[in-house]
């Protein structure tokens, strides 16, 4: 019986006996008979089925697993010769090495349509994965609002169609949350923003503040300096016209009222912008504050800190005012009672009758008759 006999009707890769088998190792390329045969009624068999379909791929496997147990039926019978086929060991050995390399080849051949499908398979999911990672791990350039917005835009923009395949609902899901944490970062950055702006409007106002009040402390310090200096040249001129006291005083006087009405109006305009002024800021610490009450309800830890560092900042300057404010009240009440003083003397010494001599105003200091003044003996 030939070899071609052995292989029954529907099992086309069936093995001959092993009595059979014996025989053909005995023979030089008796196996190689058998293995040609088993490789074309696999390829034939192979050829009947579709890669691309999970049927078709279970059947390629199948095949090659009965190449794989045909081959280890051929390798096993060698091995199981009798030792009166010792002798022949070479050709069985011969016979084993192509049956195990032919059929090892002819295994991975049926098999790569599989090999090939699976490898493709596995490029498209890793290549799926790494796109809805790059989605996930998308982060903006840097930590500001517009770079934040400019990244939401970016996976708006990303279309959940067919082409995420099986990866379509992890895709949306992905989408969905990485839009949530990049709108809730954007909302703190924003708040985060909004209260730097603030703190540095702040510094800035204090820093106008702060310019107008030196401006102030020099317009003072200079009519300060122009009073005395008027002070000075009328107690000069007393001095080198002694004749002419009478009228020295007048021009004094009309000089001192003039200076005076200039100071009040002065301090009268001063009064009017710093309570305008005052207005102006009080009305602006109206509107922090009530934006600060509604950030207060928003903010986190790092938030309640900022706030806490704008309070200290307008606090300082609510007591920069108050100081302010108090030390411009003591001029005004000094200046005050200092014309007060000088308008009494004045109405001392025009009481007294005719011009009234250096002799008779010695005289009436002396006597006490003048109010404010002191004549110690």
């Amino acid at each position: 019986m030939n070899a071609a006999t052995e292989i029954e009707q529907g099992t086309a890769l069936a093995l001959p006996a092993a009595t059979d088998l014996a025989a053909l190792f005995k023979r030089e390329d008796g196996i190689a008979g058998i293995v040609a045969q088993l490789e074309i009624a696999a390829r034939d068999e192979a050829k009947g089925y579709d890669a691309s379909t999970k049927k078709g791929r279970e059947a390629l496997k199948s095949l090659a697993a009965k190449v794989s147990t045909s081959k280890a039926e051929l390798d096993r019978q060698g091995k199981a010769l009798t030792e009166q086929q010792r002798k022949e060991i070479d050709a069985v050995n011969a016979g084993r090495r192509v049956a195990d390399q032919r059929l090892a080849a002819l295994r991975d051949e049926i098999r790569k349509p599989v090999t090939d499908w699976e490898k493709a398979e596995e490029d498209r999911i890793e290549a799926l994965k790494a796109r809805l990672a790059r989605m996930e791990g998308a982060q903006p350039s840097e930590d500001t609002s517009e770079a934040i917005r400019a990244l939401i835009q970016r996976v708006e923009a990303v279309e959940l169609d067919d082409s995420w395949a099986e990866y379509k609902a992890h895709a949306a899901v992905a989408k969905d949350a990485k839009l949530t944490d990049l709108r809730r970062r954007l909302a703190a950055t924003e708040k985060r923003e909004a209260e730097q702006a603030e703190l540095a409007r702040l510094r800035a106002e204090q820093a106008k503040r702060d310019e107008e009040d030196r401006l102030r402390r020099e317009a003072e310090e200079a009519e300060a300096r122009r009073i005395e200096a008027e002070k000075a040249e009328a107690e000069r001129l007393a001095q080198i016209e002694r004749d002419k006291a009478e009228a020295a005083e007048r021009a004094r006087r009309e000089a001192e009222e003039k200076a005076k009405a200039e100071a009040d109006r002065a301090s009268r305009e001063a009064a009017t912008r710093e309570a305008q002024l005052l207005r102006e800021r009080e009305a602006a610490k109206r509107v922090a504050e009530e934006a600060e009450a509604r950030r207060v309800r928003e903010l986190a830890e790092a938030e309640e800190r900022t706030k806490a560092a704008a309070q200290a900042e307008r606090d300082r300057i609510a007591a920069e005012r108050a100081a302010e404010e108090e030390a411009r009240r003591k001029r005004e009440a000094d200046h005050e009672h200092r014309a007060q003083i000088r308008a009494e003397i004045i109405e001392a010494l025009s009481a007294m009758r005719g011009a009234a001599s250096p002799q008779q105003i010695a005289d009436a200091l002396m006597a006490g008759k003048i109010p404010h003044c002191e004549v110690k003996l």
